[in-house]
């Protein structure tokens, strides 16, 4: 196995504990309170912004043309479809884009989106990668599980589009890249580097965590 599908072991158990957490569980069985999905909804957006930035920062510093049009590709998607999915479900809740833009990120939200930007700012495309890249991998591998696991529960289920959008295969497909690129990065780093880069991709698997936390207690701070 190459290094980068490796590096879901190296998070095995906050991983796991990402797909059991009562959250993520709620999305499959449908009865999620949905004052914490809208929660979820609201500090979702402000991370997406932020996490589009890293995808620029990674543009600018790409060598090849391949990955600067990947880099912005995704960043691109970022703030057209997969806002369109959250700009649809807050409709929903009668919330309005303007409304979204200007709702204030949680401790939680700051803590791990500044993470990534100083990631990006001051390390190189491996460590960038290696920070983004539990975002997409733990949305696709829950998603995919809650579909199978749930699969009798998704007619009617309020988050079935939000499973089905991040369970599709069009979705696993579009990141795919990810893990021969950060392989290639990869193949001439020591063990020690390489060591670096799993640490940050162990660190980012652990605030998503948090994310699903964050939203299932709907807390803005440690003092909630």
């Amino acid at each position: 196995m190459s290094f980068s599908r490796r590096l879901k072991d190296k998070a095995g158990q906050v991983w796991e504990d990402g797909y059991n957490h009562p959250f993520v569980q709620g999305l499959g069985m449908g009865d999620m309170d949905k004052e914490k999905f809208k929660f979820y909804l609201l500090q979702d957006y402000q991370y997406l912004l932020q996490y589009a930035k890293v995808f620029a920062i990674a543009a600018a510093k790409s060598d090849t043309e391949e990955l600067m049009t990947r880099f912005s590709t995704i960043q691109y998607n970022i703030l057209t479809q997969e806002m369109d999915l959250h700009r649809d479900y807050m409709a929903g809740f009668g919330v309005s884009r303007e409304q979204m833009l200007v709702a204030e990120s949680s401790l939680y939200n700051r803590a791990y989106t500044a993470n990534m930007l100083a990631i990006g700012q001051t390390g190189d495309l491996a460590e960038i990668l290696s920070a983004v890249f539990p975002c997409a991998w733990t949305y696709a591998d829950y998603a995919k599980r809650l579909k199978i696991k749930y699969a009798d529960r998704l007619e009617g289920n309020f988050y079935r589009t939000w499973i089905e959008n991040y369970a599709g295969d069009e979705y696993a497909r579009s990141f795919e890249w990810f893990y021969y690129t950060l392989d290639e990065l990869v193949s001439p780093m020591t063990a020690a580097r390489r060591d670096k880069i799993t640490k940050i991709f162990v660190s980012s698997v652990e605030f998503e965590y948090l994310f699903w936390d964050m939203s299932y207690k709907r807390e803005m701070s440690y003092k909630a």
